[in-house]
């Protein structure tokens, strides 16, 4: 058996769905400065750093000849909630934390390779790495890169995730690359909630919904907060409109399984969460990454959009919240629902500008 069958089969009996390869010479992203200059990355200070690595790895990890790409679905699940009142977190974090995952299943990969090569030295990368995934798919011929800059394979769309495994030896690449099969087509461009997708493949992560639930530290811009809806935790517009997704497998893999309560808990059940329910609620999956006070931050937006009179409740416990992020957010959400008595009194009291500027702005909105 030749050296790439060896790698490749490692993979697949690990647990992924699809493999290729490239060198690593070819897998640099030309584009990745010029997007950096635009400043679309917004807060995530990380990937200016990542970018002597994104453009030229082969520099950034000299022992190493070629990257890896494995590939593994996650599922269609069961569809978004349309309703409000009920929090909607994206598809891919209704499991297990997939870096977990596809980090343990690499690693069972590389366990049988040196089992077969003890001197074959290897790095995985799940998604925090330096090197471009899907462009290392594309290269590989494992789908191409959609309009929504999301990887699509013709047999099963784009609910995808990609791992990474440098190994030092050459290995004969993948392909031919897949054509870009987008062809007229462009529902995901109109279905994006903020306007992200501000040119065909450009993404602009400041206003993506996102980077705005996950990434972002602190206060969501007042222009976008209408915008985000029900959506909690990430989201999955682009792709839900997207005819590939049609292929898409309905279940997720036993570790991905959707937990209960994660697609149809209200947002007041949400809001109710004290700081060891979420812990144990979310332990191992995705959605600490905003933290607890990030992610109630999330939850009350929501609130603030759905315009429910039920939330004003929760949402006026907020307005005295020891943390100035959630007291803020929660003078917008109630400026939506017109509690002008809630937030005539918490200006009364507020000390912290910027959570007074918020009162004041949701008090002028001309009720």
């Amino acid at each position: 058996m030749q050296r790439r069958d060896r790698v490749f089969r490692a993979v697949l009996e690990a647990g992924f769905d699809r493999v290729g390869c490239l060198p690593l010479s070819e897998a640099g992203d030309p584009r990745f400065e010029e997007w950096l200059a635009s400043g679309m990355h917004g807060e995530m200070s990380y990937l200016p750093r990542h970018a002597p690595a994104k453009t030229n790895p082969e520099r950034a990890f000299p022992q190493f000849r070629t990257v890896v790409v494995a590939a593994m679905e996650y599922g269609a699940g069961t569809p978004a909630p349309t309703d409000p009142l009920v929090g909607n977190i994206s598809r891919y974090a209704l499991g297990d934390d997939y870096h977990d995952v596809l980090k343990q299943r690499m690693r069972l990969a590389v366990q049988s390779l040196r089992a077969l090569d003890p001197e074959l030295r290897t790095r995985i990368f799940v998604d925090t790495g330096p090197i471009n995934e899907k462009l290392v798919a594309r290269k590989a011929g494992l789908g191409w890169v959609g309009r929504n800059t999301n990887l699509i394979n013709p047999s099963v769309g784009s609910y995808l995730f990609l791992a990474l495994l440098l190994v030092d030896a050459e290995l004969e690449a993948t392909g031919p690359e897949e054509p870009d099969r987008c062809g007229l087509c462009e529902d995901c461009i109109p279905a994006c909630p903020t306007g992200a997708i501000v040119a065909p493949y450009v993404l602009d992560a400041r206003r993506c919904i996102s980077y705005l639930t996950i990434e972002l530290r602190g206060a969501v811009p007042r222009d976008l907060r209408g915008l985000v809806g029900n959506r909690i935790f990430g989201c999955d517009d682009c792709q839900e409109v997207c005819p590939w997704n049609r292929f898409a497998r309905a279940a997720a893999p036993e570790q991905l399984t959707q937990r209960p309560g994660f697609r149809d808990r209200t947002l007041e059940e949400w809001l109710a969460l004290d700081e060891d329910s979420w812990t144990a609620t979310f332990a191992g999956s995705p959605i600490t990454r905003p933290g607890y006070v990030g992610f109630l931050r999330n939850v009350v937006v929501a609130a603030g959009c759905a315009r429910d009179q039920s939330l004003k409740s929760p949402l006026r416990r907020f307005l005295r919240h020891q943390e100035a992020l959630l007291r803020g957010h929660a003078a917008w959400a109630l400026g939506e629902l017109h509690d002008v008595e809630a937030l005539e009194s918490a200006l009364t009291d507020e000390e912290e500008p910027w959570v007074k500027e918020e009162i004041q702005a949701a008090l002028g909105r001309g009720f």
